[in-house]
Parts: structure tokens; sequence; C-alpha cells
């Protein structure tokens, strides 16, 4: 195995420091037992839903995680871990790799950080079933829509009522003077 030289290694702290200020949410996994075939048809199922799966070493992630809210996430790290960066909605990344960890047997969710909020992996899974932003967006607007509707229904059906009694008063009156 080639060793990395410090500025190699400087470089790619750089590259996670970048990705670790512009994700929306971070998420650290084992793929230990995964298969090359499965870790790519994994990046490309990531990849649509605005997920990059980078396997970093470990001690690259504490470094670049130094003196940022992440470094909580990247303290107690052992293993082969792999660091998924969501730059998408936050809920979508948590959706994805959950559904992800389903699938793949060895693929496991260890900890991340969704947002604002630190979680283990059984918060990410759970944060995975919560309906996505679009979906809620819908739900509201529909509860909102159905009283209203009725308001419109019955607003119009009075003043149809309204309008209807003085075509009544206007043809009397009219058939009087007649």
């Amino acid at each position: 195995m080639v060793a990395k030289k410090y500025k190699d290694k400087a470089a790619e702290v750089a590259i996670i420091k970048n990705k670790l200020e512009n994700a929306s949410a971070i998420v650290v996994t084992e793929y230990r037992g995964l298969k090359a075939g499965q870790l790519v048809k994994l990046r490309g199922s990531l990849r649509e839903s605005q997920v990059e799966l980078r396997i970093v070493k470990n001690s690259l992630l504490r470094r670049a995680s130094e003196g940022t809210v992440y470094e909580e996430v990247f303290g107690n790290l052992a293993g082969p871990s792999a660091v998924a960066f969501g730059f998408g909605e936050p809920t979508d990344a948590a959706k994805v790799l959950s559904k992800s960890a389903k699938d793949f047997e060895t693929f496991n969710l260890q900890n991340g950080m969704i947002a604002t909020m630190v979680c283990d992996a059984e918060q990410i899974e759970a944060i995975g079933k919560l309906p996505s932003k679009l979906e809620l967006q819908s739900q509201v607007v529909g509860t909102l829509q159905g009283p209203l509707a009725g308001l419109v229904f019955t607003l119009q059906a009075t003043l149809q009522e309204f309008a209807g009694t003085l075509q009544a008063k206007i043809d009397k009156e009219s058939s009087a003077a007649a």
C-alpha cells in the first residue's frame, strides 16, 4: 500500500472540511463486507438524492472536524468508515440511507448530524420514516383547503339564494306594474 504524503492528506482534510461546511446532513456508516459492485450500486442510488458517499480514514475525519460541531460525531470512530454527505433536504439523506441499510445487510448506520441535530443510528432511521417536506406541505395545504372550500360554497349558496330572492321580488313588481 502506498503511503499518502502529508500534503495529500492536508488536501484531503481540506476537501472533507469543505463538504462538512456545505452538507445539510452527515451520516457515518460502516461498509465492511460490501462488495465493490454493491458499493457502486449504493453510490448510484445515493447520488440520485444528492448524497455523496466517501470512504475516508477516521484520523482524517477527526482532523477535519476539529473545532467544529462535527467533532462529537467523529470523535469515537473505529473500524472502516464511510461518510455520507447530503446536500439536498436533510431528511432525504436519512430516508435514502436508512433504505440502503435495509437493502444491504453489511451497510450499517452509525451516527451523524441531520440539519443541526446529532443522531444515532435509530434516530436516523426514525427521521428516514418521516414524510418529506413536500409531503408535509401538501398535507397542510389539504388541511387548510377543506374548510376554506366549505366556506366558499356556503357563501356562494347564500349569494345565490339572495339573488334568487331579488329576482323573485323584481318579477313580482314587474307583473304588478303591468
